[in-house]
Formats: structure tokens, sequence, C-alpha cells
């Protein structure tokens, strides 16, 4: 069977409760999905030992269509279900999804173009459309960053988010230095990423060569932007030697839970 031109990447965790009960929100995604203009795709969805019905919906999901696969682990938490996801996608292009976000109807049949149009390029990166809480939205501009060498320049988080990004499933298989950290831990991820934390001035926060204690280590702007941080590090490591290029389209929809102030100062 032919593999299909864009795997879509999307870890679940569900329960009961106001921060995790994601059984509204993950139909809305995989709707999303099945309501692409363009339809050479597969949807590879992880769940990470979700505490409630979630299982039976994904599987209720891909009993209705063949391109929707159900990856089934113990709760291990969203880098290592993403890595998961990444091991077993089967597309030309990786696309990522967060369980509670979703595709503009537009998204991959705009990326399928951009690939042909500019085929040097293994990365590519758009805009966002964002829904806050209080039913008004804002655009989250393409990044357009400089070139440094052979990929981008240091660049601080906010820059980039999950979904707002695709590249090559062949790039990210070529080297383990474009995987993100398999930790469980989200302290524990931050602490090992080797990203640049650039808090110099705050070097007793980072004694334990694993975890930060608190979450106020995280300044705004200056980390992985909060404590997973997975698909800013995912980008930033495929642009240490790849250049993204960027185009000026909005195609993901995010609908972040923080107010806008605290958004903002990511």
């Amino acid at each position: 069977m032919k593999n299909p031109k864009f795997s879509i990447i999307m870890p679940v965790y569900s329960q009961p409760g106001p921060n995790f009960d994601r059984r509204q929100t993950v139909p809305r995604a995989i709707r999303s999905i099945l309501n692409q203009q363009f339809q050479d795709w597969e949807l590879v969805i992880i769940d990470d030992g979700s505490q409630d019905e979630m299982p039976q919906i994904l599987d209720e999901w891909a009993a209705k269509d063949k391109r929707i696969r159900v990856i089934r682990q113990q709760n291990l938490n969203r880098a290592i279900a993403q890595n998961n996801g990444l091991e077993n996608a089967r597309g030309e292009w990786i696309c990522l999804l967060d369980s509670d976000d979703e595709y503009v109807s537009h998204y991959l049949r705009a990326l399928d173009m951009a690939t042909k149009e500019f085929p040097d390029y293994k990365v590519f990166n758009f805009a966002s459309i964002i829904y806050f809480p209080d039913h008004h939205s804002q655009i989250r501009e393409t990044f357009k960053p400089e070139i440094e060498g052979d990929g981008h320049e240091w660049f601080r988080s906010g820059q980039i988010g999950q979904g707002s990004f695709i590249f090559r499933r062949d790039l990210w298989e070529s080297s383990p230095k474009y995987r993100i950290p398999d930790e469980a831990s989200p302290y524990a991820f931050a602490a090992v990423s080797g990203f640049d934390m650039r808090i110099p001035e705050r070097p007793e926060l980072f004694s334990d060569p694993r975890i930060i204690e608190a979450a106020g280590a995280l300044n705004c702007g200056d980390s992985l932007g909060n404590p997973w941080g997975q698909d800013f590090l995912q980008f930033y490591l495929l642009t240490r030697d790849n250049y993204s290029k960027p185009l000026d389209i909005a195609l993901y929809i995010q609908y972040p839970r923080a107010s806008e102030d605290c958004y903002d100062c990511f």
C-alpha cells in the first residue's frame, strides 16, 4: 500500500476533571482532519494511558476511517508519546496536532502546494489562529528567522507552536539529534533538553542536572516556554542545521486555556 503524503501525529491523554478531559476536544480535532480538502493523509493517535472513555472514543473513530490508527501505551507523558507516534509514522511529511486544537480545512492542501513549490526545503513553518477562552482571537504571526550558518540563529520560545510547522520524516530519521528527549517528567524534560536556557543570572536553579524544582525557573521567553515545550524544542532541534521555509498563511487553530496576558509572556 502506498504511503501517504502526510502523517499527522496526535498524542492524547484524557482523564475526568477540568485540566485533562479531552472527550469533547478530540472529536473536534479528528473532524478537522476528516474535513481536509487534501485527503492523502494518515492520523496516528497515541493514547497515553487515558483514564476515562477515551480508548472507546478513539476506537469508534478508527473504525470509521482506515486512515486513522490508534497506538496505546501506558501513561508515559507527551514527549514519549510524540516520539512513539513519529516512530510509527509512514508518511513523507510529519504534521503535529494537539488533542485540543484543530487544523483549518485547507491546512494540508496549502502545505502540499508549498512542498511542491519549494522542493529544496525539509521544514516549513506558518502562522496560527489563537482563540482565547473569552472568545476573542489573534494571529500568531509566521516566524521569520535570520540565517546563521546552515540553519536558524538562536531564538526565544514563543516564536513557534505545536502544529505550526511540518518536516520531512526522513530528516527526523536521519539522526538522533533531531529527537526530543524521552522524559516522563516535564521538568526533567526541560533540564535535559540541551536547549540553552539563557538564565545565567540564576544558576542556582540548575544545580540539579535533571530536575528543575520550581516552575518559576522557566522565566517567560527565556526557556522552552513551559516545562514541556516539546513543540518548540522539536522545531529548534530541526533548525540547528536546516532552514525552515516560512509561509505567510495561518493554518493551525489553537485553543489555549491560559489568559492572553499569561500566553503573551511566553
